[in-house]
């Protein structure tokens, strides 16, 4: 199933430092909170110079939103002093290896799009999204501007959320243990870290936890991470600022290709929290997890 040259479960064995379990959870629990923290504070120069250019003085929301988003940085920043400081790792070691880094980026980057596309397509032949008639924010050709602005937020987002939980956690824990765990308590952690978010059930923590498996395992057997930090920055983008959806239950109208609703039984859509609370994505998810088993069987991988 897996390849035969070194992993990065082998290469984070070759760490100085392979934290337990708790301890592993604590320190990515750390890099999260104190990231988020120390971001608040670091961000602050970035905010104030936005802020004097007159575009985002007009588009409060949006300026808020990525400076929100970019902070994340910091919280790579405490994993990769980590790696490198205290592990003394390379950080290809947790998957970022310079080979084709944009062409697995941009391939991760289309199947998050191409995810999302198939989760709002099911949803609309099930008679639960809606076009907005009054929106709030800009949309279609007038939002392009504030899309290719927050996107920068999501990229920088969605990739440091991957650093974390599947780059390190997983990877040291399997290095310790077995990648079966690691990848099973990375996962359900991810899911339990959306906990606090507005408007979340239980099927909306399912789904991330399922979220979690499925860029795990594309981890697992491609042996690397650029291709999960685009498809993560993909699903959110296209949650918030292509179909103008909450993300994760967090509003982020400040532009969007289209403007959707969710109606009917949020336990299908997802309501108010997202898509992805609903049982559109529990299908797609499943049947991703399922795609890369068959594709593994295939050898498909050895070519990505």
């Amino acid at each position: 199933m897996f390849r035969e040259k070194e992993t990065l479960v082998d290469e984070a064995r070759k760490s100085k430092k392979l934290p337990n379990v708790i301890w592993a959870i604590v320190l990515a629990l750390i890099f999260m909170y104190g990231g988020s923290i120390i971001g608040g504070i670091g961000i602050a120069p970035i905010f104030l110079g936005l802020g004097k250019i007159s575009y985002f003085r007009l588009n409060p929301e949006l300026l808020y939103l990525l400076i929100t988003l970019i902070s994340f940085a910091f919280i790579s920043l405490l994993v990769f002093f980590r790696v490198t400081k205290i592990e003394k790792r390379k950080l290809s070691s947790i998957g970022f290896h310079k080979n084709n880094a944009f062409k697995k980026y941009a391939l991760g980057f289309i199947i998050g799009l191409v995810m999302m596309g198939i989760v709002v397509s099911i949803l609309f032949l099930l008679g639960c999204v809606t076009v907005e008639k009054q929106p709030n924010q800009p949309v279609g050709i007038s939002a392009i501007l504030p899309v290719l602005i927050v996107l920068i937020g999501w990229i920088i987002q969605g990739g440091t959320e991957e650093v974390v939980t599947r780059g390190w956690l997983m990877n040291v824990l399997g290095a310790r243990y077995n990648i079966a765990l690691g990848l099973i308590i990375s996962s359900t952690l991810f899911g339990l870290l959306h906990l606090g978010n507005p408007n979340v059930n239980y099927i909306a923590i399912i789904n991330i936890i399922l979220v979690g498996l499925f860029y795990g395992l594309y981890v697992i057997k491609t042996n690397d991470l650029w291709a999960v930090c685009g498809m993560h920055s993909a699903w959110n983008f296209a949650q918030g600022n292509l179909f103008g959806f909450e993300v994760s239950g967090l509003n982020v109208e400040v532009g969007s290709l289209f403007d959707f609703n969710l109606i009917g039984k949020d336990f299908i859509s997802g309501g108010s929290f997202g898509p992805e609370a609903g049982l559109g994505a529990t299908i797609v998810l499943l049947a991703g997890i399922v795609i890369i088993y068959v594709l593994d069987n295939k050898g498909k991988f050895s070519n990505i």
